[in-house]
């Protein structure tokens, strides 16, 4: 079994000193960000250079919202919601905006919206509700932020999409373009 390198605590710098990109962990709450999510971010600080804000790195499994100021990750949460989503509405297009706004706005409903959509059959409500709970609970990570989605697909779009109806400025970034120029930035360091 191979040994798992240690991750380094928030607040760290997204380029790491050594030669070695770690994973990034906090102990509240509980979190870990993969060393490849982390060049994720490497790559959205060097497209968008100067770039403080928050960054909601959506994967297949887990979302992360990170707080990004000075080239550090300052702090993080991740939510499960794309796991919920591939469980609850794998054929999920697009959340549907109405779903996602009722969910924002009564967090403590979210059980309640999400079996009233199944019994409805509505696969993007369900998604919809998923999110809308997602962002009301990272509020304090894009409330007066700009806010980078790096994803692809519905579901940016659908967060890109929520969040700008809360007046707050999305931008969608492609994963691929983010893990080039932070592959090129790590590049740059060690040569």
């Amino acid at each position: 079994m191979a040994e798992r390198i240690d991750a380094e605590p928030v607040p760290a710098r997204l380029v790491p000193e050594g030669d070695t990109l770690r994973d990034l962990r906090q102990a509240a709450p509980l979190g870990r960000l993969s060393a490849a999510d982390r060049l994720l971010l490497i790559g959205l600080t060097r497209l968008k250079q100067n770039w403080d804000g928050t960054a909601c790195v959506i994967g297949a499994d887990r979302t992360h919202w990170v707080q990004i100021s000075a080239d550090e990750a300052v702090s993080f949460q991740s939510f499960l919601t794309p796991r919920l989503a591939a469980t609850l509405a794998p054929d999920a297009e697009r959340g549907d905006s109405e779903a996602a706004a009722d969910t924002l706005s009564r967090p403590e409903r979210l059980a309640t919206h999400l079996s009233s959509a199944d019994i409805a059959g509505s696969k993007d409500a369900i998604l919809g509700h998923l999110i809308g709970a997602e962002i009301a609970a990272t509020r304090p990570y894009w409330l007066g932020q700009m806010v980078a989605v790096i994803g692809e697909g519905g579901l940016a779009r659908a967060y890109a999409d929520l969040l700008g109806q809360q007046g707050v400025p999305a931008e969608i970034i492609a994963p691929g373009d983010c893990s080039e120029a932070g592959k090129a930035a790590l590049n740059g360091t060690r040569g």
